[in-house]
């Protein structure tokens, strides 16, 4: 199924929702613009993009959260829409090489949290580049490739040797400026992506 639209959702403890939103709310609404821009560049795909915040209640044994427990809320959201979840915990088991989990229409990563650093600084914003944006872009190139019809060989294989070649320091990571441009990791950045375009087996 072709998602109608990508929907990110940040999930928070209800006990601590409103601070989670002082501190990284600023930067997730701006991303969601930033992966809107992206995605048309990348991909030639255009898909609107919203955010929004879940406050959720942990449950007792049966009930805690878990992959399973976002998988119901995304089916009662509706599959038709890309739910990508910014979650507070890791998944128990994943297949990919992220603290992330995807399926059709469906995704999470592990949002990382720095300590001790203000909302606004800048080594706070490139750690939630370095870390965060970068497992997204993963993960989204897997959904995004599989939606446009590639092969597993394709858009999960290739995904996976792509980022172990950047995680390996063979290539260096995508970054752009709060403007969405292009810039090199010696200048100031908001956002930081695997490149795509340097797939050996991508058929793009």
């Amino acid at each position: 199924m072709y998602a109608q639209r990508l929907f990110l959702i940040y999930v928070a403890k209800n006990d601590e929702w409103v601070l989670r939103k002082e501190e990284d709310w600023d930067y997730i609404s701006q991303m969601s613009r930033f992966l809107q821009h992206w995605m048309k560049k990348t991909f030639n795909l255009k898909m609107p993009v919203s955010a929004d915040i879940l406050p959720v209640i942990p449950g007792k044994i049966f009930d805690r959260m878990s992959v399973s427990y976002l998988a119901r809320d995304h089916s009662s959201r509706g599959k038709s829409i890309y739910h990508f979840y910014l979650s507070y915990f890791k998944p128990f088991w994943t297949d990919c090489q992220t603290e992330g989990y995807s399926s059709d229409n469906f995704g999470m990563i592990y949002w990382e949290r720095p300590k001790g650093l203000s909302s606004t600084s800048v080594e706070r914003i490139k750690f939630l580049a370095e870390t965060n944006c970068v497992k997204i872009s993963h993960l989204l190139s897997h959904e995004i490739m599989r939606m446009m019809g590639k092969s597993r060989k394709i858009y999960f294989d290739g995904v996976h040797e792509l980022c172990e070649k950047h995680r390996r320091g063979k290539l260096p990571f995508l970054y752009f400026n709060d403007r969405f441009d292009l810039v090199p990791n010696t200048e100031s950045y908001h956002f930081s992506t695997i490149d795509i375009k340097k797939m050996a087996t991508q058929g793009m």
